[in-house]
């Protein structure tokens, strides 16, 4: 097993996708933080005072009007920037990255992308033959597949936390201070949901050997969209509305406002339902693997 890791992860340096995803994953934080520093500036809520002084004195109603055709008055506008001032300055970091990467499954996203591009491409390359031949024991190759995930897992949520974090030092956001344990304790339950989704765009990889499928299965799921409409079903029968919160995405999205917030599930949960998913779909894998010809 150790010589499959070490030629998977030469490949994965190599790999032109994994630089590009995680160099946007370090873009997109900084854009973020870059973002979130000029709407919060006085400078920005002067302009939307502005603007709506300026509104008022010609006698025209200056707002937003939403999807559903309500109109937004540009003082409520102005009133809402002034609470989200005050929202994001008691936000802690877990929150923070949170809510710009896993409310939504950005990181989620881009996490699956890679790992579907990356199993795929041994089958389309032949790489998947030398293994094989190296190592036919598909438990030994499947086990080995289960740690990378894991550890390409860890490298993507240190890039997203790291380029958040030096966003939001470099253009001076503050954030409430976490204790280091429960910094550590939600890392570790970012990286187990992150394991079962990739494990899951693997399984599809496995069983199609292709990688738009891979692909498609794992954004899917990665951006919750599954859930979103199971969710919708479930809100009809109170009784089994809550399931949602027996879903990777579900853990994920409780993740995205940190942990031990209220409402929140707890880190029990999301690590039990994570473990469960991560173990099922690594049998459901050994199972294709040994079916299918190589």
């Amino acid at each position: 097993m150790a010589n499959i890791l070490r030629m998977d992860f030469y490949r994965a340096v190599r790999s032109k996708s994994l630089w590009i995803l995680l160099g946007s994953l370090v873009v997109l934080g900084i854009v973020a933080m870059g973002s979130l520093n000029y709407m919060l500036s006085p400078e920005f809520m002067e302009t939307m005072q502005n603007a709506g002084n300026v509104a008022s004195g010609s006698g025209f109603r200056f707002g937003v009007t939403t999807p559903g055709g309500d109109q937004i008055d540009m003082n409520e506008i102005s009133q809402s920037i002034a609470q989200a001032q005050y929202a994001v300055s008691g936000l802690t970091p877990m929150a923070l990255v949170g809510n710009i990467f896993m409310n939504g499954g950005g990181l989620a996203c881009l996490f699956v992308v890679f790992i579907a591009i990356f199993f795929a491409a041994e089958f389309e390359n032949g790489f998947s033959k030398n293994v094989f031949t190296a190592s036919p024991s598909r438990t030994v190759f499947l086990v080995a597949r289960v740690v990378e995930t894991v550890l390409l897992a860890v490298v993507f949520t240190l890039v997203t936390v790291g380029a958040t974090l030096a966003g939001a030092a470099v253009f001076g956001i503050e954030m409430q201070a976490a204790p280091a344990g429960d910094m550590a304790l939600w890392f570790a339950l970012v990286v187990l949901v992150l394991s079962g989704m990739g494990m899951l765009t693997a399984l599809f990889v496995w069983l199609t050997r292709k990688m738009a499928a891979g692909i498609a299965i794992g954004i899917v799921v990665g951006s919750g969209l599954v859930v979103a409409l199971v969710e919708a079903v479930l809100s009809l029968f109170p009784s089994v509305a809550d399931l949602g919160d027996f879903t990777l995405y579900g853990c994920m999205r409780s993740l995205g406002y940190g942990i031990g917030v209220d409402g929140g599930l707890s880190s029990v949960h999301i690590a039990a339902v994570c473990l469960v998913f991560l173990a099922g779909y690594a049998v459901l894998s050994l199972l294709i693997l040994k079916k299918k010809d190589i």
